[in-house]
């Protein structure tokens, strides 16, 4: 499904149907994702493409939230030790309408449940979308359209040891994949007992060869500088 479509396109899965009907005078888009069913008439050219795309999961059903969390089995780092973990995130897919090189939003939706959590102080926390995953050694199999993998890189740069169950990531700068399923590569600093420093890779995971759009872009947002976020509210 994810890619580029410049004409017709129809695709039913269980819980989700999409069709693109590029009949002249009016283009028609429908969508039905679970219970949630969408129908737009666009005025576009015949030289117009559609794009379907994971976008950053922090968008539904309402922008409420700049941050992902992470939240897996707790894990035992030893002073100057890193390790390499496979992580499931929730996967949110953008539907886009590309013209020359202008990219618009025409539509998100997400096949996996919403949940937000607090990450921090009532008062100086943020709100992050919250997802529990398992820590795998291998990437997992997953399906593309619901959850994606995060080979996530953690580092112990502290001098005691320190216990890890949590990383949230500023999604501004994620950096997302796909092909045969949907990933990207991030890594995690911990500088102390209770902060580390998160931030994305530019390379994209073996069998992921295709970017993702970044949604902030398309919506001409302006671009947040990549200097990675700061966990200071713990990291189990």
């Amino acid at each position: 499904m994810f890619g580029q479509h410049p004409g017709d396109f129809s695709y039913t899965e269980k819980d989700l149907t999409l069709l693109i009907d590029r009949s002249v005078p009016a283009s028609r888009y429908e969508r039905q994702c679970s219970a949630d069913h969408i129908e737009k008439i666009l005025a576009i050219s015949q030289e117009a493409a559609i794009i379907i795309s994971p976008v950053e999961p922090v968008n539904l059903p309402i922008e409420i939230a700049h941050h992902l969390e992470l939240v897996f089995p707790r894990i035992v780092m030893q002073p100057g030790e890193s390790m390499i973990v496979n992580l499931k995130f929730p996967v949110e897919i953008g539907v886009f309408l590309q013209t020359g090189s202008d990219t618009s939003v025409i539509d998100i939706f997400s096949l996996n449940p919403v949940k937000y959590s607090l990450y921090g102080k009532p008062v100086t926390g943020l709100i992050t979308r919250y997802y529990e995953s398992d820590i795998y050694h291998e990437p997992p199999k997953t399906d593309p359209h619901v959850e994606g993998v995060m080979t996530l890189t953690i580092r112990n740069r502290y001098t005691g040891a320190v216990e890890v169950s949590r990383a949230v990531f500023e999604c501004h700068a994620m950096k997302l994949f796909y092909g045969s399923h949907v990933g990207m590569n991030a890594t995690m600093e911990i500088i102390s007992s209770a902060i580390a420093v998160t931030s994305f890779e530019g390379t994209p995971p073996r069998n992921c060869p295709n970017r993702g759009i970044d949604l902030y872009s398309s919506r001409k947002l302006p671009i947040i500088p990549e200097q990675g976020f700061y966990m200071e509210s713990g990291v189990v």
